[in-house]
């Protein structure tokens, strides 16, 4: 029982001492282009914005990601170094989150279920983040419209149906969230995370070790 608390209070410790990470967003694509509307308290457009998969350069390694914070821009070519991971389920940073678990499986079974078609069709990858858009306003509480939220609309339509059909999903994907102050918080898949202990962490990671020999040598 110590060493699984040892191990777990390790790999927690791990997690939240990721050291902060550099990223240069590059743009959105595939994807299109929606009219996006969100009410208080963030009262936001309307206005015309990129829906899709947001393509990103983290630690020097491409990533896919979506967006999962309608209160903050970014723009092409640009790179910031204040970006840490997260627990998606604390993501985004307020006032555009946090979305909570729920809406962190929500997306988690989404991306799951979509993600593969998007990384070749426009519609597809709009329908996805203006679907990843809508679950995470419905649970964080502020109102959001998307092409005025018409089904006559093929993006609206196909994000309505994604969503709709959630209850029927089972399998997860990895994911986790990229939070920043200053830039749009995203959601990534967790492969792609790369975790730098820092010195107390390493200090952990030996009296673990240290732990377990004791108790060995006890036993």
């Amino acid at each position: 029982m110590a060493g699984g608390i040892c191990a777990l209070g390790l790999f927690t410790a791990l997690f939240s001492a990721s050291a902060q990470v550099t990223l240069t967003f590059n743009g959105v694509s595939p994807g299109a282009t929606v009219i996006l509307q969100a009410g208080a308290p963030l009262s936001i457009g309307p206005e015309g914005v990129y829906a899709g998969i947001y393509n990103q350069t983290i630690n020097g390694v491409a990533t896919p990601s979506f967006c999962i914070d309608v209160a903050r821009s970014i723009t092409a070519g640009q790179t910031y170094t204040d970006y840490n991971y997260t627990d998606l389920s604390l993501a985004p940073l307020p006032p555009a989150g946090p979305m909570g678990g729920s809406a962190a499986i929500d997306i988690e079974k989404l991306w799951a279920a979509y993600f593969p078609a998007a990384t070749g069709n426009s519609q597809d990858a709009a329908a996805l983040q203006v679907a990843i858009w809508l679950e995470v306003a419905a649970n964080v509480g502020y109102p959001l419209s998307v092409n005025g939220n018409n089904l006559s609309d093929p993006v609206y339509s196909e994000a309505a149906s994604m969503l709709n059909n959630l209850p029927n999903l089972t399998a997860q994907a990895n994911l986790v969230g990229l939070v920043s102050p200053t830039g749009q918080n995203y959601v990534v898949p967790g492969t792609f995370v790369t975790v730098v202990p820092e010195p107390t962490t390493l200090a952990l990671a030996g009296l673990c070790g240290l732990a377990g020999l004791i108790l060995r040598r006890r036993k």
